[in-house]
């Protein structure tokens, strides 16, 4: 069976999405059935990605008006070719004030490239703070530990971590924004956690650092006064929307803002180019002006009525005995807990899946998320409150698989670090069993898909604990990448 007829068989049967993207497949979006007409290239009267001046410009402009962004990119190659470029103009931006400040030539300036970045953040952070030979500093969020979800990033814990790069530095406070490229956040997080970001890019802009966000899963933010503000208006240097996650538009698509002055706008184009295809498709592009259109003349209705069908699935739910929906996540979030009860999130994600037709987003240890979007519609929510009500029932609180349940609040645990992510990456390695890598340095990335968040980064040491957490997924059918079968790659001794 060919791909195509796989999507087409799996699009006409009963299963309804509660994961991205956020068309759901709804005819409602107003995206066409057939995409082959519409796919085009480069051709005369079509503008340029690389170099905007017509349609193209004039399509990212309505965007940069519905989120009061300066300046707004589209992406073809989603949000990780935002983060990239992102991260790499800050980066070009420490070199830049190095050789100006000093009066050094820029083969002489050791550039030093600090980055501080929440550590719940995704994947293809890291993979810029690679290519960019950058240096972490890590900010750590805590744990609601009733859900075993991570905490926003507070403004407090950037400021300590501020102040203990300067001392490391011996510098002088003033130098701060000399000595640090910029800040990465998530927020919302993949659970819907929200961070306070006009605080932290307050503080951050008191230092001149840049504040980069990834809002990838926030792109409904702003719209409706139920929801909360998008990052571009909280003040953010940057902000990356996933636009495919939770507005009508085609997987891969999404947005990058910039505003103000700590961060180069040609950098910021530069990088673009580099990261993006120079064969952009015009359906993706088409698809961004599409979905940002609807949000603009539709979505506050949407939103408003998604509210109400959210409110009644949690009035129904309130019948459950161990069934829990968390209570303070953004209202597109859905993180259904079986904490405590005698299932892990994967099997109720399977249950689900299997047995009532509903996919769900992602499954953690104890919960699976639902996303939700303006394409929703109400026979979703009665299928998903009937299907937990129904599941409740057989539930009983005798712990399963979680019987160690602080195994598994990973954020507890801060890895020692032998080596920087560049060397570390690039050092000869060998495969060895799990078992057997107590106390080895890790050289690769080790993380759930989904959501990208990495457990283990290169250059780190992982312990019995870390090694007990990567068997339980292993064991229990989640995705983990980094290993092969039971194996990991260490740095040769």
């Amino acid at each position: 069976m060919s791909l195509f007829d796989y999507i087409s068989d799996y699009t006409n049967s009963d299963y309804y999405p509660f994961h991205m993207p956020g068309h759901k497949r709804n005819p409602e979006s107003g995206l066409p059935e057939s995409v082959y007409q519409y796919d085009i290239t480069e051709i005369e009267g079509f503008d340029n990605l690389h170099q905007p001046e017509t349609i193209i410009k004039d399509a990212a402009q309505r965007a940069a008006r519905l989120y009061d962004s300066e300046e707004t990119y589209f992406l073809v190659n989603g949000s990780t070719s935002g983060i990239l470029s992102a991260i790499s103009a800050v980066a070009e931006r420490v070199g830049k004030m190095g050789e100006e400040n000093d009066g050094r030539k820029r083969e002489d300036w050791h550039v030093r490239k600090r980055l501080i970045i929440a550590r719940n953040c995704h994947k293809a952070v890291y993979h810029a703070a690679f290519i960019n030979r950058m240096d972490l500093y890590y900010v750590y969020p805590g744990i609601y530990e009733g859900f075993d979800l991570a905490r926003p990033i507070n403004a407090k814990d950037i400021e300590s971590t501020i102040k203990k790069v300067i001392e490391e530095a011996k510098a002088d406070a003033a130098m701060a924004g000399e000595l640090i490229a910029g800040v990465v956040i998530t927020s919302p997080t993949y659970d819907g956690i929200i961070s306070d970001i006009k605080s932290i890019a307050e503080l951050l802009h008191g230092n001149g650092i840049p504040l980069i966000v990834d809002q990838a899963h926030g792109a409904h933010f702003g719209i409706h006064p139920a929801y909360p503000e998008t990052a571009v208006r909280e003040g953010a240097d940057l902000v990356i929307h996933s636009v495919h996650k939770t507005l009508p538009s085609p997987t891969q698509t999404a947005l990058l803002h910039k505003n103000g002055t700590l961060v180069d706008s040609e950098s910021v184009r530069k990088y673009l180019r580099i990261y993006q295809s120079s064969s952009p498709s015009y359906i993706l592009m088409a698809g961004i002006d599409r979905a940002i259109q609807v949000a603009e003349q539709a979505g506050y209705q949407c939103l408003d009525r998604i509210l109400d069908m959210r409110k009644a699935f949690l009035k129904q739910m309130e019948k459950c005995h161990y069934i829990r929906v968390c209570p303070f996540t953004e209202p597109g979030k859905l993180v259904i807990s079986v904490k405590g009860s005698s299932i892990t999130g994967q099997v109720l994600y399977h249950i689900l899946l299997e047995k009532y037709h509903l996919q769900m987003e992602m499954a953690a240890g104890s919960y699976v998320i639902a996303v939700l979007s303006m394409m929703d519609r109400e026979e979703g929510f009665k299928r998903l409150s009937s299907a937990l009500l129904e599941i409740d029932e057989g539930l009983t609180g005798e712990l399963g698989e979680f019987k160690d349940e602080n195994l598994f609040s990973y954020f507890h645990t801060i890895p020692r670090v032998k080596l920087g992510i560049w060397e570390a990456y690039t050092s000869s390695s060998i495969e060895i069993e799990l078992d057997e890598a107590d106390g080895k340095t890790l050289a690769d990335f080790i993380h759930l898909y989904p959501p990208g968040i990495p457990l283990l980064v290169p250059g780190e040491m992982i312990d019995r604990q870390m090694i007990a957490i990567v068997k339980h997924y292993l064991k229990n059918g989640y995705t983990v990448h980094g290993t092969q079968g039971n194996k990991i790659k260490v740095l040769r001794s």
